[in-house]
């Protein structure tokens, strides 16, 4: 008799494993899955703050009175400098970023003393389709002086 009461047990034991498993696995997949959607939001978010810095950068350091090798940046269309951004973006965010440099000045150009602005934009969307999210803007600027 102790045999089979043992068995019972065991099965019960098991079915209640299971039925545990079934209340808890959804709500732990969806918070590991939110944590990697968080992770990947915030990745691109810095990635494409920082590209925006690089191409701004790259902007004041070539500018109209420069000696570097690479020469002064193209007017008016900042083509180097929009594929600077896109370079520093490395690959992550793909073709998918808008990128739109402005020099200030009257009328704009790259001479010292003028502030270069790069305004850069990416669509976003999730991975993992669990919550029905809108794709999401993702926008980045940068403005800096050029010094040369």
């Amino acid at each position: 008799m102790t045999g089979r009461s043992s068995t019972a047990r065991r099965r019960r034991k098991r079915g209640q494993a299971l039925v545990e498993f079934a209340l808890v696995a959804p709500w732990f997949f969806l918070m590991l899955f939110g944590i990697v959607e968080a992770g990947r939001f915030i990745l691109y978010y810095e990635t494409l703050n920082n590209a925006t810095r690089e191409g701004a950068r790259y902007a004041i350091v070539n500018g109209e009175r420069s000696f570097t090798p690479t020469g002064p940046p193209q007017q008016p269309g900042g083509e180097d400098v929009i594929a600077k951004v896109k370079a520093a973006a490395f690959g992550v965010l793909g073709n998918g970023v808008t990128v739109t440099p402005t020099w200030g000045g009257s009328p704009p150009n790259n001479e010292r003393g003028t502030v270069v602005t790069v305004h850069a934009s990416y669509t976003y969307s999730s991975l993992v389709p669990l919550v029905p999210l809108p794709p999401i803007t993702v926008q980045a600027e940068s403005s800096l002086v050029i010094n040369n």
